[in-house]
Formats: structure tokens, sequence, C-alpha cells
């Protein structure tokens, strides 16, 4: 019996404890039902290589809510979340993976296109599947995921310098304030709970400071140059960073979970001679393993605890519900096993 996350047209939520009752959009995952283009079934030799992965633990992220919620259109009736996660190999026609190996999935249509990694179990192709360094745990990817992928892309584009990071406290930031940090970077963490921020001084992470304020954010005037990078994921500071930044520096644009329209300060772009730079996890598989095994050799093992929030399927229904306005959880990451 397998516990599955089910999240319908409507936005109701609820866990079944039986595939069977998931449909066909589960029943997808299993090897027997590979299809052609045509519909037509394929034989052995024909079907494309295939990784088999029993989720020890998902983790639930921004675009499991925005798609969940029906905000960029209603998501198929059979949906079921979960972007990304962690667990072993069950079975596999790909070379390079054997039962057993610890991997880490996120991407590829998962918790969009085909069932999410809430439903316990996935099937995908070998390009999606991503083996863990020896010095990581499925618990520990689950818990750095996506964000992981994230901070390592923007910091292949970052120069020496001090770093800021908006959200520090949501999943995305937490995680990149402390690998910034533990890499023996200059971090600013900017958080609406600087008083709720323990993890973050636990992390490393020396200033911590709230957001500015409106009247700082809507200002012209430009600030003192204390940044050479930054990482926004909320996007309502933009304005006000691009007028901290030393000349020449980088913003990394992470996210929006505060607006997806900010305000920006053009002069200061083009005075300071800034880079804005988008970056997703949507890297290359070996950039992917690269990024987790730079995570691996940069955090340190009592870290992954400060930057969880973990939960059980349970409580997905209200932590999906309240995701949008809740604050400082870091990480969600759901036990499956």
């Amino acid at each position: 019996m397998r516990r599955a996350l089910l999240v319908n047209a409507e936005y109701k939520i609820q866990l079944l404890d039986r595939v069977a009752d998931l449909g066909p959009s589960i029943e997808q995952n299993s090897p027997a039902m590979a299809k052609g283009p045509t519909g037509k079934s394929l034989t052995a030799a024909e079907t494309p290589p295939y990784v088999l992965v029993r989720i020890e633990y998902a983790a639930l992220n921004f675009r499991d809510y925005i798609i969940g919620s029906g905000r960029y259109g209603a998501p198929p009736h059979d949906y079921v979340a979960g972007n990304e996660g962690a667990g072993v190999v069950l079975d596999s026609t790909a070379p390079d993976f054997r039962p057993g190996d610890a991997v880490f999935v996120n991407g590829h249509g998962l918790g969009e296109k085909r069932p999410g990694t809430m439903s316990g179990q996935v099937r995908l192709p070998p390009e999606a599947v991503i083996h863990l360094p020896d010095a990581m745990t499925t618990l520990q990817a689950a818990t750095v995921g996506v964000a992981a992928l994230v901070t390592f892309a923007a910091d292949r584009v970052f120069g020496p310098g001090p770093v800021a990071v908006t959200g520090a406290m949501g999943g995305t930031g937490r995680v990149a304030a402390a690998c910034f940090a533990r890499a023996g970077r200059d971090v600013t963490a900017l958080t609406r709970d600087p008083a709720r921020a323990t993890p973050l001084t636990e992390l490393g992470i020396g200033t911590i400071l709230p957001p500015p304020t409106e009247i700082e954010r809507a200002a012209e005037g430009f600030g003192p140059e204390s940044y050479a990078a930054a990482v926004d994921v909320t996007g309502d500071m933009l304005n006000w960073l691009t007028r901290q930044m030393r000349t020449g520096g980088v913003i990394a644009l992470a996210g929006f979970a505060a607006t997806n329209r900010p305000d920006l300060s053009a002069l200061a772009v083009i005075l300071r001679n800034l880079r804005l730079i988008g970056v997703n996890s949507g890297l290359a598989p070996s950039d992917k393993a690269q990024a987790l095994h730079w995570v691996a050799a940069t955090l340190h093992p009592g870290d992954y605890p400060l930057l969880a929030h973990p939960a059980d399927p349970q409580d997905i229904a209200p932590l999906m519900r309240d995701f949008a306005g809740a604050r400082g959880r870091g990480r969600i990451v759901v036990t499956l096993q």
C-alpha cells in the first residue's frame, strides 16, 4: 500500500492509500504501461530506457503551489503533487543505474505533466535521475533539492565579494544563504522575520536584516555599494537591491514569492553596470550532479535540519493551501518511506 497526494482541478486535496484509486495517470509510472506515439504498446526492445525510483522524501516547493492552486491554469484532474524528491532505484533499463542506487529527481514534468513525487514512485528517463554523492543521504538531498541547483547556478555567475539574499528564511533563500556562508562569503540575509532567524545565525550567517521599508524600496537615490552579488527570491526588493549593488555586480533572479512584476531602477542598472540573470533548477544532468557534490562538500552535516520543515503526507493539504502566506518555514520535506 502506498499513500499519494491527489490534487484535482478544484484544488481539493486528499490522501489516498491505494495506487489503483489514482487511475491511469499513476499507472503510467509502471514499466508495463510504456506506449509509443500512436498509443500502441511497445515491446521491451522498443521501450526507451527508464529508471523506476521509490521516493523516500519528497519536497514541496513554490512550483507545486502555483500548479496545484491553478494559478496558471487548472491542473489535470488526477494531478499528483511533487516536482522533486530523493529515494532509491527499484528497477532500471539504463546501464548507469542499478537497484539500490540513491538518487535525486526533479523536473521532466513531475507534478505537472506526469504524477509527482508525492505518489511515492516515479518512472523517469535516465537524464532526469541524478546519483547522490556518497556524502549525501536521500533526506539531505530532498532537504536542499532544487534550491541547491538554483544556488549553484547563481554561484557560477557570481564574482567574489559580499552577497545579499532576500527571503532568507524561506526555502530557496535559506539554502542559498547557508551555502554561501559556509563557502566563506560575507552574507547579508534579508528576512521579514529577523526575530525568528536563529537558524540563520546557526548556519554561520553574520548579518541578518529586515527588508527595506516601502519608502526605501521606492526611493530613487543610490545607496552604498554594499553587495557584489545578490540572490532575489521575492521580487519586491529588486528596485532597492539595484541601488545597493557594487559597480559590475550581479543579481540572480531566482523567484517571485512576493511579486512577479517588480519595480526596477533602470538608472542603477545602467550606471552601475549591473547584470540581472535568471537562474532556475533546469540544469544539465552533469551540472545537477556537480551542484549536489558542491553542496555536500560545502554544508555541515548539522546544517540540514536547520534548512527543513519536516512534514508527513497528512500535513500537505494545509501546508499547500497556506503556502503563499506562510513565513519562514524553510524547505518543506515530506517523509514517504
